[in-house]
């Protein structure tokens, strides 16, 4: 079934992580929604209130703007392999 990278990048941008789950990177997908959660968890809890909101955005935007440009290269990679497939069926 063929992948939208519209829906790609919507899904990675509601949830980190889900943009790779839908692409069918499972594993890598999880770990980025868990790490995403413990980023916003540890600067809660270990970070004090003025300096978590200079900090937050500082780690978790670009924790967040890494697995965008992340799932864009992997979309890319695997709409690369499918065109090889389709040209070498003909």
């Amino acid at each position: 079934m063929a992948k939208s990278l519209a829906i790609t990048i919507i899904l990675a941008v509601l949830i980190a992580g889900l943009g790779h789950i839908y692409l069918g990177y499972k594993k890598r997908g999880a770990i980025i929604l868990i790490a995403r959660i413990a980023i916003w968890l540890g600067i809660f809890w270990l970070v004090p209130f003025p300096m978590s909101w200079v900090i937050g955005p500082i780690f978790g935007g670009g924790f967040w703007l890494w697995q965008l440009i992340d799932v864009v290269r992997l979309y890319n990679k695997i709409k690369s392999g499918q065109a090889q497939t389709t040209q070498f069926k003909n």
